[in-house]
């Protein structure tokens, strides 16, 4: 395995895969059982070796909606190069099922090769509004005319082909070339009763849908087809189909490209072979042997990486071939206005890319490699040292072809995930290298000056989105006097090829997984296969100097300790993986103005697609709005699975407290951000007031779609004990009153509040004192403003438990925060908390009774001299912010959201209920210690065992 160093052009040696998930090995497992039974099922000696399912160029109008639009054949293979290839691979019986034709067996037949005459037939479903494939075998040239103007009803074709003993195959039963809302279980009811034949082996589908087809074909007894058949009024009989015998189970390639023909297909029966074949053709036994039934399967299910090959050859032919389809045949095509719209923009884009040569020769030589031939060595020496890798990477690919189909396979997938790392670190380096790197926080740049409300209202993407993928000319941009063009000149080669590699692994997945929802109802009515529910949980801080990483970080000890079924995955330089933590290098990464402690790092797309893929997850989470909520968006389209977006920070209100953007710059942010949100399945805030402006006009949410939920104390670490306050403020005495406040030091949080704050209190305590930990951008600024006050610096756990424990009042001046995690903090530690009676604050502060909630700066200064002045509450409140805290447990809390997130909660870290009745607590805020749940399926709605707040204050 290979990856190229960021640093220099060379190869080297690339860590390994992650291990495959439980839930995939067992399907393997599973298979590889069926496989060696069917090895050993008949003698090979009188068995004939077909691949059953292959197709050739005339297979020329694809069943797929976009690729008819578009006039692109399924496949631009010829039939000579299929013949050759199916015997390079051992194949006794040759045949080509193309679509709805047998142009290339009578073609054959006319050259006098003896050929097993088939089709794949596009059949309609009436009921379901569906079209389904039907491999059929030994038909004449006047039966296929029949055939196909039977196909327009499939009860029609296959009455037909029951009467003319044409062995028939239902193949890939799971996979349907549309996603089609009617479909449910009834109709493999029906297919049960009207095909004895299933392909359970494709060489191109998914192993999850490849058991699961196996084990409901091994399945139906007679007594099912039976009463299947008198449900739906239909009779075997008139289809073939015996329902006292087992079902036949086949297998095929599925090839369309030349490059798995013959890998996988069936072993077909014949008694006597070696004496029968002195006087009979191939292709009359095994037709004879499929309408008798003596079938099995041989080769392997290269899950979705072998589509992926061929996509990836299809999609370099694609670029290369493709002519403009005109724009009022697109306009004048079936199909709905979206697949109008996207067959345009396709075809534009490649018709585009077809200008770029250097693109076009890549894709010719991808094509090539993948057919075993290796690039020009003249014309690798004639590159750039910067584009070398690319050749050495295809030689790879050709040098492979002639080993085992295994490591064909997987030699393949990995060099395709290399070239894509590797092309995205060229790009992020020549981008440094043209604006200015800010690697060398001491060196002034030009991404370094650039303000956030530039880029807010200047960098507009439409207008140069061309210039981006094709390197035309542009203006320069006058924000920050980029050198555009040569920018672009930088970017075009290498985007576009990426965007390409991007574009068929994703393409490749989504073809198999567009219909999961079915899939998952299937293995539900199986009773079996049933895919895993696991999380994967994305976000872009982690053990980082802020809020957010702290409550990440918190919530991950509670998925460790309690093994639950969450992991989470972090792209970071200096992070080690850890149990349920995965951690992927970036690509590249850079700070942005006024948050130069906190890095963004670009993540490797493809490490982070196979991580998911292999480690058998099915839903996402994504905890930021950075790089990684892209990925998260990607993964969501690539295994249509559902994600989840849990929302920390409230952008707009940072914006209009630390920006100076107008209304109108805001809104365009806000329009931004609905968009993104709507994407997801569904949105975690941590306040009621996000949850109403999240549901309002402004962002239109589905209020089903947004789940309240709180972030959990940390255990409290009792080797931490009170300290003195002369260690904190050298002049200070116990009796020293003294405010204390720890956050990121900006202009956002309310800071700059404190200086009028602390004036106005001082009039009544004179002695007031403050301590501030933390850093930030606005640190020297308030120290100015604010010369009395005690400024700390970043401080580790340890020492803010101490300072906790020490000092008085905790002052919170945010009107920013989301929920306010250092409060809980605060509480955990006795501390009570002064904070505005706003969102977050105000969902976890009880007024004078842990804690005051103000409107103004007048009341905050008020409140500091109550609290001072009133010793005996003071102490009452410090007892009731530990009772508070104790409040935010992490098991009832992370119940509920694995119970939002669909996840099934394991038996130990099941909350059982013993409470009757549930009060009405639609509008709760926070979830008790002392919790239990009626369901999951009750939207946070915990039962309270006792009031534990009003017990302490009475």
């Amino acid at each position: 395995m290979l990856q190229v160093s960021n640093a220099t052009n060379t190869i080297t040696p690339l860590k390994k895969h992650v291990s495959k998930s439980s839930f995939r090995e067992s399907l393997k497992n599973e298979y590889d059982e069926f496989l060696q039974l069917q090895k050993n099922k008949y003698n090979s000696e009188d068995c004939l070796k077909v691949d059953l399912h292959c197709h050739d160029h005339n297979s020329d109008v694809p069943d797929e909606l976009w690729g008819r639009i578009l006039r692109l054949p399924e496949t631009w293979l010829k039939t000579t190069e299929l013949v050759a290839l199916l015997k390079k691979n051992n194949m006794d019986v040759v045949t080509v099922s193309n679509h709805n034709n047998a142009r290339s067996c009578w073609q054959l037949i006319e050259q006098g090769i003896d050929v097993l005459v088939a089709a794949e037939f596009t059949c309609f479903f009436p009921e379901y509004e569906l079209y389904i494939h039907v491999l059929t075998y030994g038909f004449t040239k006047e039966q296929e005319n029949v055939l196909n103007e039977k196909r327009q009803n499939i009860y029609d074709f296959l009455r037909y082909t029951a009467q003319a003993n044409l062995p028939v195959i239902m193949p890939h039963p799971l996979y349907f070339y549309t996603k089609n809302e009617k479909i449910d279980l009834s109709l493999f009811e029906k297919l049960a009763v009207m095909f004895q034949r299933f392909e359970v082996l494709n060489g191109q589908r998914d192993l999850w849908q490849s058991v699961l087809t196996l084990n409901w074909a091994q399945s139906l007894t007679p007594e099912k087809i039976v009463a299947y058949a008198k449900k739906h009024h239909l009779n075997p009989v008139d289809f073939g189909v015996d329902p006292n015998k087992a079902k036949i189970l086949t297998g095929g390639s599925d090839d369309h490209t030349g490059i798995f023909a013959g890998q996988c297909g069936s072993n077909l029966y014949i008694p006597n072979l070696a004496k029968r074949l002195e006087t009979e053709k191939p292709s009359a036994l095994a037709l004879e042997a499929l309408r008798e039934g003596n079938v099995a399967p041989f080769g392997q299910i290269g899950e979705n990486q072998k589509l992926n090959i061929a996509l990836l050859d299809y999609f370099s032919q694609v670029a290369t071939k493709i002519t403009d389809p005109g724009l009022l045949r697109i306009m004048l095509h079936r199909g709905s206005a979206w697949d109008k719209i996207g067959c345009f923009t396709i075809s534009n884009f490649l018709l585009e890319m077809q200008k770029n040569k250097k693109a076009m020769k890549f894709f010719q030589f991808i094509h090539d490699a993948l057919q075993g031939k290796k690039p020009n060595k003249l014309i690798k020496w004639k590159t750039s040292k910067n584009y070398r890798f690319c050749f050495e990477y295809l030689e790879q690919i050709a040098d492979s072809k002639n080993k085992s189909p295994e490591e064909f396979v997987s030699t393949v997938n990995e060099v395709i995930g290399h070239l894509f790392t590797y092309l995205n670190k060229l790009m992020a380096n020549k981008i440094e290298e043209t604006i200015g790197t800010n690697k060398d926080k001491n060196k002034d740049t030009k991404l370094r000056n650039i303000s956030t409300e530039e880029i807010t209202r200047k960098f507009e993407v439409p207008s140069q989105l061309t210039a981006l993928f094709f390197g035309n000319n542009v203006k320069k941009d006058n924000m920050s006097n980029v050198k555009v063009e040569k920018l672009l000149d930088h970017l075009s080669f290498p985007l576009l090829i990426s965007t390409f590699l991007a574009g068929a692994t994703l393409a490749s997945t989504r073809v198999l997984y567009q219909n999961r929802n079915l899939l998952n109802e299937f293995a539900e009515h199986l009773g079996k296969n049933r895919h895993q529910n696991k999380a994967l949980y994305l976000t872009d801080t982690l053990r980082d100097k802020n809020g957010v990483s702290n409550s990440l970080s918190g919530k991950l000890k509670e998925v460790q300790k309690a093994d639950l079924p969450i992991d989470f995955l972090i792209c970071h330089n200096d992070i080690a993986p850890e149990p349920h933590l995965f951690v992927v290098r970036p690509i590249s990464s850079f700070s942005v103005p006024h948050y130069h402690d906190q890095e963004i790092r670009l993540p490797d797309l493809m490490e982070i697609a196979r991580i998911f893929y292999e480690g058998g997850y099915d839903r996402i989470v994504c905890s930021t709005e950075g790089p990684m909520a892209v990925v998260s968006l990607f993964l969501q389209q690539m295994f249509n699975v559902p994600s989840y977006f849990f929302m920390h920070t409230d952008w707009i209100d940072f914006i209009k407290h630390g920006t100076d953007l107008t209304q109108y710059e805001r809104d365009r942010v806000r329009r931004l951000l609905r968009a993104l949100y709507n994407r997801y399945d569904g949105i975690f805030v941590l306040n009621t007031e996000h949850k109403s402006w999240l549901t309002d006009h402004e962002m239109q949410l589905d209020p089903s779609k947004v789940f309240l939920t709180a972030h959990h104390t940390q255990p409290r670490d009792e080797a931490v004990t009170k300290i003195k306050k002369s260690d904190v403020i050298a002049d200070a005495t116990d009796e020293t009153p003294i405010l204390f406040i720890a956050c990121r030091v900006s202009k956002e949080k309310g800071l700059f509040d404190l200086p009028e704050i602390i004036a106005k209190a001082k009039q009544s305590i004179p002695d007031l004192r403050l301590v501030i930990a933390g850093s930030g951008p606005a640190t020297e600024e308030l120290k100015q403003q604010l010369p009395e006050a005690v400024f700390l610096g970043w401080q580790s756990k340890e020492q803010l438990a101490a300072l906790y424990l020490t000092l008085d009042l905790f002052i919170f001046p945010s009107k920013f925060d989301t929920f306010g995690n250092v409060i809980l903090e605060s509480f955990a530690h006795g501390m009570p908390t002064l904070a505005y009676n706003c969102k977050g604050p105000k969902d976890i502060i009880q007024h004078e009774i842990n804690g005051y909630l103000v409107e103004t700066i007048d009341e905050m200064a008020s409140k500091v001299v109550q609290f001072f002045d009133q010793k005996t509450q003071r102490q009452l409140m410090k007892n009731n912010a530990l009772v508070r805290a104790a409040e935010y447990q992490a098991q009832p809390i992370m119940h509920q959201f694995m119970c939002d997130l669909g996840l099934d909660i394991p038996e130990h870290y099941v909350i059982q209920s013993n409470v009757d009745s549930i009060p009405n607590t639609s509008e709760t805020t926070f979830i008790p210690a002392e919790v239990e749940y009626a369901s999951c399926e009750n939207e946070n709605i915990p039962l309270k065992i006792e009031n534990l707040t009003e017990k302490t204050v009475a």
